[in-house]
């Protein structure tokens, strides 16, 4: 996590063996494929499999310094034994070839697991192997005369990866792959085939001891999980424990995954966070007395702890492994028990950006010059450094808040410019009190602002990586998008839009805002395509084209918590939030700095009613808020669409629109989301449909119904219509004319790429199939980049 601070390391590894009976319960099978003979099946025979499942062990191997296992013992958690799903492979003993084609059962009741009837190949001695969990269907047989010949030979089912290698969490349907064989068996109708296996995840538990009592705890996050899992360990027979580190084949990807430190509460034990993670075997390397961290293999798996100190946060860092010198091994079927004993002291500076998450009542530092986006190909000393008295700081102050969000700043005591230290690491401080959004500015001394900042100010921590969903989308490639293949995983999604004060339309009571109405507190922030700087969302619910104005929103405050400042659709200077005509500006990108609440229009007139054609002449330069020639599809990070040798997908020929795999790798300086957080890529919507494009009825978009007489759909992150789920506010636009449009009905969300013509690549929601579009290109005024839309943040790192 390359966002965050120094890391700081303190910790105690300790390694437990852990006791898991041996379990034999009943299932009942499906019996998809028994009569399609390949591979001259035969008549079958009906036998019953008897599935056990290996004792979890951390064995303290000669020569790696091995901490001496704990004596305590730990209880074993049912589901760390569940089988959900299995696929059976029934082997030659001699030639070790396939006798029959692979199935695959469902595992509907736990206490039917042991008499599970399967199908065989009698008379011939034989091994049974069976891979639990995979959670697919047509992983090894899809019912075709191909699929199957991948796992021809045993050889090959060793070598084979699980469709997909999702880390777990325990307080989450805990699902573990795991493998296994039988002895050699000749069937014959009824018998038992014995089968123990062996889970393919490693378990990590982890405690966090703080030594100074103002500390708290935000998160704890393991990253570098490697986003695959062989069937037979990349360590090979698995006797002993590798010395030397196993290599992942090219392209393999890393995630995380994390829990706040809410969610321990929910733990059965509440001391310790338990993740279940594929292997990563990154071996034992010489180590002459430093700390572990400074020896650390590259792709080490690491355990970060985010703690809160002073109002700020601060990152510290902790490699388990077979010991706590030099062993960065995390090997399957093994529990790693560490517990981080953190000091509280302080690390190096933390980088600024757009927007910082503070709790009501709490305290803000950051250094305003310190960025290290370079996503785009910006360079923030450009537009604000110390060493440049035009883009020096003079001044510091509330630009715009919701009542006492900060407070009255009249003497400058709530926002305040730290001393002078002669470089990038010169603070500005900040003082909150009640939940609502801010907008703070720095000036020079002329008193034009150089760069703003949003203030975030609410108790539901949405930048906690314990908080977030990391989602899984379909596969995809110049020929199509593809459902039926295994998912691929993406980046952790923020729980809520950027800005919002509720996760969803149930998370606060009324009277928080002039709307007492608790579904729209799941309203974010809006945002013109590739501006930094949010405004106010729209409240009182309207479905048609209105003013942007205090009748429509909440009500805003200057830096003296006092004085109303007021919005308008309309060119009224007066008025803070007013709008300009994009189309007369040169430098359109500085003057959205100089001017953050400034909406720039993309039109004169946005009319629904009109035709295609026309409401696309309506628009200068194709709707962009830059004039032509000043227009830029890397504000945000992306890369330029079509260019060559990107991967692309045409969604729709007759208007031009595609999919392109123009997703930067690094987040840019005009990014609005908070440190370590980004707007997200266009193919997280993919899975949201059963076939990652526009839907053709209700039942084709992966929602659930939780909150049926709201204001946003609850949509599924990663399986379709099952697992974690995240909600979506249909919460209105601003238009590129300024104007509000469709609050409670509409739901318009930006991501950072873009398609040809200036086309944004929006994700558009209703709860109507004929209104949900994955890629819009039915209403013109939707996708234009002068249109203001919510955003929800992803990791910037998977």
């Amino acid at each position: 996590m390359t966002d965050m601070k120094h890391y700081f390391l303190l910790f105690i590894l300790l390694l437990v063996i852990i006791t898991i009976e041996g379990c034999t319960e009943e299932l009942h099978p499906e019996t998809n494929g028994t009569n399609s003979p390949v591979l001259n099946e035969g008549e079958l025979t009906k036998a019953v499999l008897d599935l056990s499942v290996n004792t979890f062990a951390v064995e303290a191997q000669a020569e790696t310094r091995a901490s001496i296992p704990s004596n305590i013992p730990e209880n074993e958690t049912s589901e760390e034994k569940e089988v959900h799903n299995i696929w059976v492979f029934q082997y030659d003993a001699v030639t070790k070839e396939l006798l029959i084609k692979p199935r695959y059962y469902t595992i509907t009741d736990q206490i039917m697991l042991q008499d599970l009837p399967v199908y065989l190949k009698a008379g011939i001695p034989s091994f049974v192997y069976v891979v639990t969990n995979t959670g697919y269907d047509n992983w090894a047989n899809d019912d075709t005369d191909t699929s199957w010949q991948k796992f021809k030979n045993v050889e090959q089912l060793k070598k084979q990866t699980l469709p997909t290698a999702f880390p777990l969490r325990s307080i989450d349907k805990v699902s573990i792959p795991m493998v296994g064989a039988s002895e050699e068996v000749e069937v014959t109708t009824g018998v038992t085939v014995t089968v123990p296996v062996t889970r393919m995840y490693a378990k990590l538990k982890v405690k966090v001891e703080m030594l100074k009592a103002e500390m708290k705890l935000n998160n704890v996050n393991v990253r570098q999980i490697p986003n695959i899992c062989r069937i037979e360990t990349f360590a090979g027979d698995g006797n002993g424990e590798p010395m030397n580190a196993v290599p992942f084949p090219d392209g393999t990807t890393f995630s995380s995954i994390a829990f706040a430190a809410s969610d321990l509460e929910k733990s059965e034990d509440k001391e310790w966070a338990v993740f279940y993670v594929p292997e990563n075997l990154q071996g034992e390397i010489e180590n002459q007395g430093g700390n572990k961290s400074d020896a650390a293999p590259t792709n080490a798996l690491v355990v970060d702890v985010t703690a809160e100190i002073g109002g700020e946060k601060y990152l510290y860092a902790a490699y388990p492994g077979g010991n706590s010198l030099n062993n960065f091994n995390i090997q399957r079927n093994q529990v790693y028990r560490m517990t981080l004993t953190i000091t509280g002291e302080k690390g190096q500076n933390n980088p600024s950006s757009n927007c910082f998450v503070v709790k009501p009542n709490g305290f803000l530092s950051f250094e305003p010059y310190y960025r290290v986006e370079t996503g785009g190909g910006y360079n923030f000393a450009d537009y604000l450094s110390p060493h440049d008295e035009n883009l020096k700081i003079a001044s510091v102050g509330i630009i715009w808040q919701t009542k006492d969000c900060i407070g009255d700043n009249t003497n400058g005591t709530l926002v305040q410019l730290g001393e002078n230290t002669g470089d990038i690491h010169q603070k500005i401080y900040v003082r909150t009190q009640k939940k609502g959004n801010a907008l703070i500015g720095a000036y020079n001394s002329k008193g034009d602002v150089l760069w703003s900042w949003h203030i975030w100010v609410t108790d539901h921590e949405p930048d906690n990586l314990g908080r977030a969903v990391t989602y899984y989308t379909y596969d995809w490639d110049n020929n199509g998008i593809y459902p039926e293949k295994p998912r691929i995983q993406g980046y952790a999604v923020m729980s809520c839009n950027l800005g919002a004060l509720a996760e969803n339309q149930k998370g606060l009571g009324t009277g928080l805002h002039r709307y007492p109405d608790e579904m729209t507190q799941a309203f974010g922030m809006l945002y013109q395509w590739g501006r930094k700087d949010p405004f106010p969302p729209l409240r009182n619910v309207v479905s048609e084209h209105h003013d942007y104005n205090d009748e429509h929103t909440d009500l805003h405050y200057d830096n003296s918590n006092q004085i109303e400042v007021h919005k308008t659709s309309g060119t009224d200077e007066n008025k803070l939030f007013h709008s300009v005509i994009g189309s007369t500006l040169t430098g359109a990108v500085r003057h959205a700095i100089a001017n953050p609440t400034v909406f720039i229009t993309g039109t004169n007139d946005v009319n629904r009613n009109e035709s295609y054609v026309q409401q696309k002449s309506n628009y200068f330069n194709n709707g962009d808020w830059c004039p032509i020639g000043e227009s830029d599809n890397k504000l945000w990070g992306g890369l330029e669409p079509a260019s060559e040798g990107m991967k692309a997908y045409t969604i729709n020929q007759t208007n031009n629109v595609h999919i392109y795999d123009n997703y930067g790798t690094e987040k840019s300086i005009f990014d609005p989301c908070p440190t370590g957080w980004r707007v997200a890529s266009g193919e997280l919507w993919f899975e949201f449909t059963n076939t990652g494009l526009n839907p053709g009825s209700m039942s084709g978009i992966n929602y659930d119904d939780k909150f049926s007489d709201g204001y946003g759909m609850n949509m599924y992150m990663q399986k379709w219509k099952d697992g974690p789920t995240s909600y979506f506010p249909t919460q209105g636009t601003r238009v590129g004319d300024g104007g509000g449009f469709r609050t409670n009905s509409c739901g318009n969300y930006h991501n950072a790429t873009t398609d040809t013509d200036n086309r944004v690549n929006i994700l558009h929601i209703h709860k109507d199939a004929g209104l949900f579009h994955i890629f819009e290109y039915q209403f013109y005024f939707y996708y234009v980049k002068s249109v203001a839309g919510p955003i929800r943040c992803v990791r910037d790192s998977k």
